[in-house]
């Protein structure tokens, strides 16, 4: 008779790795905090973090520029908009002053649109 080997281990999960080289990349290129593009809805709130998402973070160690994301004029314009509240939020997770500026940059591949209740209302619109 007989004897096949035991069944293999299976190999680790790719994210378990993934996760903090990808957050040790992103802080030494200074492009987004990990934690801050995890805790962006709580942040800034979720009718902001819906439209926007963050990017760079760049500047010195007071009045510091962070670039936000979007995909359409509209959304520009309602971060533009809320843009001192955006900075008081900021700068209530990061420490006072931090955070000086906000740049808003329209980008083709942004958030998705925030979903709507409508949806039949605006089909009817379409035909």
């Amino acid at each position: 008779m007989f004897r096949t080997r035991p069944v293999r281990k299976p190999p680790p999960a790719v994210r378990r790795y993934s996760r903090d080289i990808l957050a040790r990349v992103a802080r030494s290129t200074r492009y987004v905090d990990p934690t801050l593009a995890e805790k962006w809805p709580d942040i800034v709130g979720a009718d902001i973090s819906a439209i926007c998402r963050p990017g760079r973070l760049s500047g010195g160690r007071q009045g510091r520029t962070l670039e936000i994301h979007v995909n359409s004029s509209a959304a520009a314009a309602a971060v533009e908009f809320n843009e001192r509240a955006i900075i008081d939020s900021l700068n209530e997770y990061y420490g006072p002053g931090v955070i000086g500026h906000v740049r808003v940059q329209r980008v083709s591949g942004g958030p998705p649109a925030p979903s709507r209740g409508n949806a039949p209302l605006l089909g009817s619109f379409r035909r």
